[in-house]
């Protein structure tokens, strides 16, 4: 049986954004998947954009709450998981294609606790669109190879993220890894990156671009 990777994509306000976002998703070519859209309190015509994705796909499942902030909704979304791999996506970036289909095959070949690939931060729409690569870690030698967060403070030198890769769902659960609830406050998954560096034993870097993270969102943190 394949694997499931359950995505989580916290919701809101971003109707601007959410149609590249979902579509990213929803056209992976690894497409053992379940979408799990934690609308938070949304304002605008998100809630209506993610049902109309829904009747599209039956893939996407919609949780609807009162706004609590960024790390309740990533939380509410991480306990209705039902996947072997947890992934997040932001509601105004998006990801390419192939993303989920290589990392899966990667971190099951090398029993990892989690894998981190590069980011790319965008500016801009259409033709006028520009892309800058940021690499996980600037240490080569950290990159494609397994590793030990729990014992190799290097690794602390990596981008403090946690969307550009996947975790073992087995792996949070068993170590009780989860966001800061903290209504209103910036970095709230800031917590949760300390967490699997302190308790994972076997993690990769890999260097691969798949995670476009827009920069040009004004409401964005």
């Amino acid at each position: 049986m394949n694997s499931i990777v359950s995505v989580v994509v916290p919701v809101c306000n971003s109707a601007d954004y959410l149609d590249e976002c979902l579509n990213s998703i929803t056209r992976q070519t690894y497409e053992y998947i379940e979408i799990i859209c934690v609308n938070d309190g949304s304002t605008d015509e998100s809630l209506d954009i993610l049902e109309r994705y829904q009747a599209k796909d039956s893939r996407i499942r919609i949780i609807s709450q009162e706004n609590s902030g960024y790390g309740k909704a990533m939380n509410v979304g991480l306990n209705a998981a039902k996947g072997k791999w947890i992934a997040f996506v932001e509601s105004d970036d998006y990801i390419l294609s192939n993303m989920y289909k290589e990392l899966v095959e990667i971190a099951e070949k090398n029993s990892l606790d989690f894998i981190k690939t590069n980011l790319c931060r965008f500016y801009g729409e259409g033709n006028e669109r520009f892309f800058q690569t940021t690499q996980i870690i600037k240490n080569q030698k950290l990159l494609n190879v397994i590793l030990n967060p729990s014992e190799d403070p290097r690794l602390l030198n990596a981008v403090m993220n946690n969307v550009t890769g996947i975790f073992r769902r087995e792996f949070l659960d068993a170590n009780k890894i989860r966001f800061n609830e903290t209504p209103g406050a910036s970095f709230q998954d800031n917590g949760f990156w300390f967490q699997t560096f302190i308790y994972g034993s076997r993690a990769m870097f890999a260097d691969k671009n798949y995670y476009m993270v827009r920069r040009d969102n004004p409401n964005s943190s």
